[in-house]
């Protein structure tokens, strides 16, 4: 069985860089959404940050996720999945949605309730 420091070491990092790449995709969708969904640079970049924000969730250990139903993990990993293989099929629409509505609602939720949820929340 795993050490829980670990996970909750490991739920920290995990966590913090969601929030850095969930801080980029804010940055990036400052264009607006008629300059995004014309700008395939824009599209691509934040589907990027979705795929990232994928994987960032990934690596929260299951056990630190289950303590913390208030976020979809499995279908934020899921858009990971469809935005790393159907990227042809994506609407630049509701990667739109997914930035500005879903991903800043993420970053909040990791920084209001999960990292002061871990052990050794210093504030």
């Amino acid at each position: 069985m795993r050490d829980e420091t670990d996970d909750g070491r490991k739920a920290r990092d995990a966590a913090q860089r969601v929030i850095a790449v969930c801080d980029t995709v804010a940055e990036l969708t400052r264009v607006g959404q008629d300059v995004f969904v014309n700008d395939t640079r824009s599209q691509w970049a934040v589907e990027m940050g979705l795929i990232r924000i994928g994987e960032g969730t990934n690596r929260i250990p299951a056990n630190v996720l289950e303590q913390f139903a208030g976020q979809p993990w499995r279908s934020i990993v899921g858009m990971r999945n469809f935005a790393a293989h159907q990227y042809d099929d994506l609407d630049p629409r509701r990667v739109w949605r997914t930035a500005t509505q879903d991903v800043p609602a993420l970053r909040n939720y990791l920084v209001d309730i999960v990292l002061p949820g871990l052990p050794g929340h210093d504030g």
